[in-house]
């Protein structure tokens, strides 16, 4: 084959940021130990935390973090002009051996993420995200290797003190807990505060 000059450009790519060693071990504990106190005083399976961890004295140097994280990431990897960025819920969730989560998204946010507080089994538990384009599955071929580019789903492993931003809109799920030791992340929504979009091209809103 005569040799081409061509140029391959990625169209709309669904962005995942995964930022590593976010916390150190004395705040992750504090974190960890009161998951753990709430979720004694209420057990119950998949447990869920109420979305106020982002008020909570323990949890404020976790949202501190992935606010400023959140923001710089729509600012730099996104080039989107907004007033203001708030963190509209933040919850705990505890799953024990054999819980899931299943597929769904986060609806009235436009990012979201997960930090992960206690989650070293690597092939447990993995989050998977879903391609969001319904069309890629009409035709499948094999493939010689799977990747981000050729796959109908991609997970991340679930790894103590990371943390995930992706679009609220992207479906995803939580793969069943296969070991004895609890998977215990924190998961938040942050959305836009103030007006975006131009009144000149009749295209603003505020929230």
């Amino acid at each position: 084959m005569t040799e081409l000059k061509a140029n391959l450009e990625d169209l709309w790519p669904t962005k995942i940021l995964a930022l590593h060693d976010l916390m150190e071990e004395k705040q992750i504990k504090i974190m960890r130990d009161e998951i753990i106190k709430q979720r004694n005083k209420n057990p119950r399976p998949n447990w869920q935390s109420k979305a106020n961890l982002h008020k909570q004295s323990k949890f404020k140097s976790l949202a501190g973090k992935v606010l400023e994280l959140a923001k710089w990431h729509l600012e730099t990897h996104y080039q989107v002009i907004f007033e203001d960025l708030l963190i509209t819920d933040m919850w705990g969730n505890v799953l024990s051996e054999h819980e899931f989560h299943k597929p769904h998204n986060h609806s009235n946010n436009v990012i979201s993420g997960v930090y992960y507080v206690q989650a070293d089994a690597a092939y447990s538990s993995r989050i998977f995200f879903m391609d969001p384009r319904p069309q890629t599955s009409i035709i499948q071929p094999e493939v010689k290797e799977f990747t981000s580019s050729n796959s109908s789903v991609w997970y991340h492993p679930s790894v103590t003190n990371r943390c995930l931003l992706f679009p609220s809109w992207l479906s995803h799920y939580v793969e069943s807990n296969i070991t004895k030791e609890e998977r215990i992340s924190i998961s938040f929504n942050f959305m836009y505060k103030g007006k975006i979009g131009s009144s000149e091209k009749y295209q603003s809103a505020e929230f």
